[in-house]
């Protein structure tokens, strides 16, 4: 499958944006080229956005804050967290956040971990929102928190629109305090590879962007892999990138003579002339920024179906040659004897291909949540309009439909279930139970 770049088309010489057009553009883009149109044909409303949108546009109250958080409102529709609406820092604005992640644990919000934000630190727990309590604004909200677990909810689009909010501190004191937004801090990539005691290693993946750093990563260690006898790996907060940065790991994780056994599942590329433009622009960015073989034979397969294929529509591309001749490139190693994979409901897309690879090992244990659950919509390009705004969506699709139910939306379930609660906030958790299992 084609790794996850980000391809970008600059609409030059637009110095003043009229959102009412971009949100057309928005709408084209989610009715032609989205790999979910087909499936999900009537499920959005984009008249009552562009009226909205003409509305605030014409009394002069629309900002780009605003702008982005209304079509990331209209995206809610499809049911796809595997596409995103960004607005970026530049010298004309800023893009906001409420500086601190929260998560639902009956009925409560729990500061897990605290960015921007100051006045408060982790642990400090929202009863609630503008004067309405959590549970009441979960009725009202359900489509913005995007599950219906409350472990899984996603509560930053509403927190980020918040007035005011309530919480308890650490000295028990419930104190109401106004929203602060914030300017977002890039969050910088976490590669990192150490002994935890003398037979333990743990490797910490925050994503897969960086491959050929990551690859040196499992080069540089290769003695310590083979000398340890236990492997933790964490992929809790993994958002994605690049499949084949986790390639030169597998033979770690499987046994010798052992290979991932399920059938490839073919994919389905919608070969419209915008995605077929975006791909071709992404292939001359990757060749300038990776050596990689395997990374660059992959994408020139890739770069002469898109141009044999454009403007046919969905076409299946058949990369079962190149997933082969990868799987076939390592033989599996008696050590480490355990491997243990530390999951949660934030890992996703390539993060959750290494998650579902991982639990055909015999040597494997998954411990934690399921994963997020949205690679049945993938290989992600984005579109930019004037370096303010970027929408990225996915532009292929599983071929074979009935394959999606047991993922989509409940993701890669673990072997062991540990339900998240404000002690984890505390403590490792997680970590502690697997390093129970190695002792057991």
């Amino acid at each position: 499958m084609v790794e996850r770049y980000l391809a970008n088309k600059d609409l030059e010489g637009k110095q003043n944006l009229e959102y009412v057009n971009v949100f057309a553009e928005i709408v084209s883009i989610m009715h032609q080229d989205y790999a979910g149109y087909e499936e999900k044909k009537g499920w959005d409303n984009p008249d009552y956005f562009t009226q909205k949108i003409e509305c605030l546009e014409t009394s002069e109250l629309m900002t780009p804050q605003l702008f982005t958080e209304i079509v990331n409102e209209y995206l809610i529709s499809f049911k796809d967290r595997h596409m995103y609406f960004h607005l970026h820092n530049s010298e004309k604005v800023e893009a906001k956040t409420c500086g601190f992640s929260i998560r639902n644990y009956e009925d409560a919000l729990y500061v897990t971990e605290v960015y921007e934000e100051n006045r408060f630190g982790k642990g400090a727990k929202i009863v609630s929102i503008d004067g309405q309590s959590i549970s009441s604004i979960r009725k009202l909200h359900r489509e913005m928190l995007r599950e219906s677990h409350p472990e899984r909810e996603e509560w930053e689009d509403i927190m980020n629109k918040a007035k005011y909010f309530e919480l308890i501190n650490e000295n028990e004191d419930l104190v109401k305090l106004e929203l602060s937004l914030y300017e977002r801090t890039p969050k910088k990539s976490t590669y990192a590879m150490h002994f935890i005691n003398e037979n333990t290693l743990l490797l910490t993946f925050s994503d897969f962007r960086d491959p050929d750093r990551i690859m040196n990563l499992i080069e540089k260690h290769k003695d310590d892999l083979l000398e340890s006898e236990n492997l933790i790996i964490d992929v809790r907060s993994n958002r994605g990138g690049n499949a084949h940065a986790f390639s030169s790991l597998l033979r770690y994780i499987f046994k010798k003579g052992e290979k991932p056994s399920s059938d490839f599942k073919v994919r389905e590329f919608n070969c419209s002339d915008r995605n077929v433009e975006l791909f071709l622009k992404l292939v001359e960015e990757v060749r300038n920024s990776t050596d990689n073989g395997d990374t660059l034979k992959m994408l020139e397969f890739a770069e002469n179906q898109f141009k044999t294929y454009q403007n046919q529509g969905f076409v299946a591309f058949d990369f079962s040659e190149y997933i082969a001749e990868v799987e076939n490139n390592f033989e599996g190693e008696d050590n480490p004897k355990n491997v243990i994979i530390l999951s949660d409901c934030y890992c996703a897309s390539a993060g959750e291909e290494l998650v579902e690879v991982c639990k055909e090992s015999s040597k494997v244990t998954i411990v934690g949540r399921a994963t997020m659950g949205l690679n049945d919509y993938s290989d992600l390009v984005s579109v930019n309009w004037d370096n303010q705004f970027s929408l990225y969506y996915p532009i292929s699709r599983l071929e074979r439909k009935t394959e999606i139910d047991p993922i989509h939306g409940k993701g890669i379930q673990p072997h062991i279930y540990i339900k998240w609660t404000p002690k984890h906030i505390e403590e490792d958790i997680d970590l502690n139970q697997a390093l129970k299992l190695i002792k057991s």
